[in-house]
């Protein structure tokens, strides 16, 4: 039998994400400002052009801030992907659960060692527990070797059904390892 889940976490807008947008909003200011003057002293078709222009521009600049992360999984496997404004999409990884040699959550998570690779995928939402309540997500971290990326600590945020469908392709030594730290 197949085993495919899905999800996607929307990613928590940060106040680096605000400033970028603020400073877009004042480089729009200005330049249509700028497109303002063209168009009514030096040239009036340059002057419509450049003022359509800064506002797609800016539009489409501001709405690149908004991102999501969708978790696949299909028979072991995650992929990984950042959708930016629903319109863009970039594989971030894939990896089998069964390279995974550490998992758990991500605040009693080991210290990184040197050298390791972190791809955070970290998004904010809710699930719903088995008695119908609405908690936030928790946080995950995987530690596992990436054959293109090498040591890599991955840190996302997958609901309970995600971390069903990879448990079962663990490694024999992980779901030991696991077993002892509960």
């Amino acid at each position: 039998m197949d085993v495919f889940v899905e999800q996607i976490v929307k990613k928590e807008t940060t106040g680096k994400d605000w400033a970028v947008r603020i400073a877009i909003g004042l480089g729009m200011g200005i330049l249509l400002a700028v497109s303002l003057f063209l168009f009514l002293f030096v040239f009036p078709l340059l002057g419509l052009v450049l003022f359509f222009g800064v506002i797609w521009g800016g539009w489409y600049l501001i709405t690149n801030t908004d991102c999501e992360y969708e978790y696949i999984v299909t028979n072991g496997e995650m992929d990984i992907d950042k959708i930016i404004a629903k319109r863009k999409r970039i594989r971030l990884m894939t990896v089998k659960a069964s390279a995974f040699e550490d998992f758990g959550e991500y605040e009693n998570a080991p210290e990184a060692e040197s050298g390791v690779t972190v791809v955070s995928a970290l998004g904010v939402g809710e699930t719903k527990n088995e008695a119908g309540e609405i908690t936030p997500l928790k946080t995950y971290y995987a530690d596992l070797k990436h054959p293109s990326a090498g040591n890599v600590r991955l840190i996302f945020c997958p609901e309970q059904r995600v971390i069903d469908a990879l448990t079962p392709y663990f490694s024999r030594q992980l779901k030991i390892n696991l077993s002892k730290k509960q």
